[in-house]
């Protein structure tokens, strides 16, 4: 028969499992509901990728810029021949259709003093075949040129430059684009001084397009 002094013993001396404490549980007990999250980490990875993402090529509204060299040989003289290099901005007026503003670097080799010059255009640029990785384009514009001396030689330092031509653009990645052409060139003050001789080249141009 167990008295009752035995039992304290007998309770002191029952081994007893040991049940560490959950400290992170026991903190993170909370009285107040937590609300459901629905986007996964995933999702606003690529909500924030496009969100920074440029523009889709070709787009309406959107704007580019692009580094351009050109060479060209006059078509009555083969001798005389001109380079032009600068900056140009396109805005797209429309999908596939940017209105373009160059300002570009001009040198002359002709017969007679050559000559240096600045020359600002504005065209428009179709890209009538608008693919994904490529595009094909028409151009057409004018521009106004001032040089250091007569051009053509016997003509005069202010003429205008009105082109058009044909031309591809080719996907580079990263929204880079490559573009190459051909174009009708022509030099001429329009009969704005007493001598207008006039000049028609044609021109091979390169440049690459970047986003803002």
């Amino acid at each position: 028969m167990i008295s009752l002094f035995t039992i304290p013993i007998l309770l002191v001396s029952t081994p007893v499992d040991y049940q560490p404490i959950d400290f992170v549980a026991a903190t993170s007990l909370s009285f107040e509901s937590q609300p459901e999250t629905t986007d996964s980490p995933l999702d606003i990875q690529e909500e924030e990728v496009m969100s920074v993402s440029p523009p889709t090529w070709g787009k309406k509204d959107t704007w580019r810029w692009n580094l351009q060299a050109g060479w060209a040989k006059d078509v009555k003289n083969s001798g005389n021949t001109l380079e032009v290099y600068g900056v140009e901005f396109e805005y797209f007026v429309d999908e596939d259709l940017s209105l373009d503003f160059g300002f570009l670097g001009m040198t002359v080799d002709q017969d007679g003093p050559n000559a240096n010059g600045l020359n600002f255009t504005l065209q428009l640029r179709w890209h009538f075949v608008a693919e994904e990785s490529w595009s094909m384009f028409l151009e057409g514009g004018a521009g106004l040129l001032r040089t250091s001396d007569n051009v053509p030689a016997g003509g005069s330092k202010f003429n205008f430059t009105p082109q058009a031509g044909l031309g591809f653009s080719f996907d580079m990645g990263k929204h880079n684009r490559w573009l190459v052409g051909v174009k009708w060139h022509h030099i001429s003050n329009a009969n704005t001084y007493a001598s207008n001789p006039g000049r028609d080249s044609i021109m091979i141009w390169t440049g690459i397009s970047f986003p803002f």
